[in-house]
């Protein structure tokens, strides 16, 4: 039998201590408080195929569940989780990991936080590729090298006194000497907690990047036709509610970052996670702070768009009120006149529905071609000048 490893695979979301309740709920008796359809949640928990389930205080409250083949789930209150197995094949351990996520934790976390605020389509839609961690313990851990054939080639190498950290294209491996083992393990969680944390902020970034883009091309336009107006401030309406989402849930992720900081100096991985992982938690902050003023520049970029289309909309509608207002004036001062050219009161003819009839559809034809010449109107576009730099 080879030497044995742990491979840990994790990732993070931001949760509090009443996401944890609902998840130890979900996990220990395959139910919850949540209106959710009770046959799903409880052949969701099944599929888990769970043996033991424990609520566990450290630095952090968290979760502690295991499963019959043998993988230990532990689900903390800021939302981090790790899905790790101890074995001396960690090739094969990997898929195992990556499988139960794919194939039952995945979906059943996903289905226990389905209510509520949504997510962005442009979010739901990015895939996230989670890493995976190989650790263990060597007397000399300067001396380890994975085995290129069966993970790839080593493309970073960082090492400390007691702890080796090599990267491969989907591994990374840290080894440590029999006295760092403690401190491994909370490099470990710190590294996954940092690479989601980064990745989030990624995306936020690139599709700040997607949305000013667009709405660039709609400013950019000399002028739009009336018929384009509703769509355009449709697609505003998207943009604007995208942007509030992922608005709050940047400015939720501050706080966590101060938390991880404080548990890194508590378990005393802190210098470790920036000599060996070039992770630093000043950096983070700084990178978060940087993308939370750019959604703020995003949303007022969009401000000024939306204003300029509603006042267009507010004029077409108006020009098609005045012109309605119009030909309503005059269909009354016509009758009027009708009326007070009679010494009789008038008779209701068969020539006088037919007539009656025909003003009518006159009246709708009218007001339609007014609508459509309003709709094929050209309306210039004027935006102020904003200065902003694309980020």
């Amino acid at each position: 039998m080879g030497k044995k490893f742990k491979v840990t695979f994790g990732g993070w979301y931001q949760r509090t201590t009443l996401h944890l309740s609902e998840i130890y709920d979900f996990l220990a008796r395959g139910a919850t408080n949540l209106r959710l359809d009770k046959e799903v949640l409880k052949s969701l928990h099944l599929k888990l195929d769970l043996v033991e389930i424990k609520r566990e205080a450290g630095y952090l409250e968290y979760v502690l569940a295991k499963t019959r083949g043998g993988i230990e789930i532990r689900y903390y209150e800021d939302g981090l989780y790790v899905l790790e197995i101890e074995t001396d094949n960690p090739k094969d351990a990997k898929n195992q990991l990556f499988n139960y996520y794919e194939n039952f934790f995945g979906p059943a976390i996903n289905y226990i936080f389905s209510l509520g605020a949504p997510t962005p389509k442009v979010l739901a839609n990015i895939k996230t590729a989670h890493p995976f961690v190989v650790s263990g313990v060597e007397k000399e851990p300067g001396k380890f090298s994975p085995d290129m054939t069966i993970y790839g080639e080593t493309y970073s190498r960082i090492s400390s006194p007691k702890i080796t950290v090599c990267k491969t294209p989907e591994y990374i491996f840290v080894i440590s000497d029999p006295e760092a083992s403690a401190e491994r393990g909370g490099l470990v969680e710190m590294q996954i907690f940092f690479r989601e944390f980064k990745d989030q902020l990624e995306k936020y970034l690139n599709i700040h990047r997607e949305i000013w883009e667009e709405i660039s091309q709609i400013k950019e336009r000399k002028s739009i036709k009336g018929k384009e107006v509703e769509l355009i401030r449709t697609k505003l309406d998207s943009y604007q509610k995208t942007i509030n989402l992922i608005n709050s849930r940047i400015n939720q992720m501050g706080a966590y970052v101060g938390t991880r900081a404080k548990i890194a100096k508590y378990l005393k991985v802190e210098e470790s996670l920036a000599t060996l992982f070039q992770y630093k938690f000043e950096i983070l902050s700084d990178t978060h702070a940087y993308i939370k003023e750019i959604w703020k520049m995003t949303a007022d970029y969009l401000a000024t768009a939306i204003q300029v289309i509603v006042e267009i909309k507010n004029q077409t509608t108006n020009n098609s009120i005045q012109s309605l207002r119009l030909i309503t004036t005059y269909g009354v001062v016509g009758g009027i006149l009708g009326y007070l050219s009679k010494d009789s009161l008038p008779n209701i003819t068969s020539s006088g529905l037919i007539y009656f009839g025909l003003l009518i559809a006159g009246t709708w034809l009218v007001n339609q071609t007014v609508a459509l010449a309003y709709r094929g109107k050209q309306y210039k576009l004027r935006f102020a000048e904003t200065g902003f730099l694309k980020g």
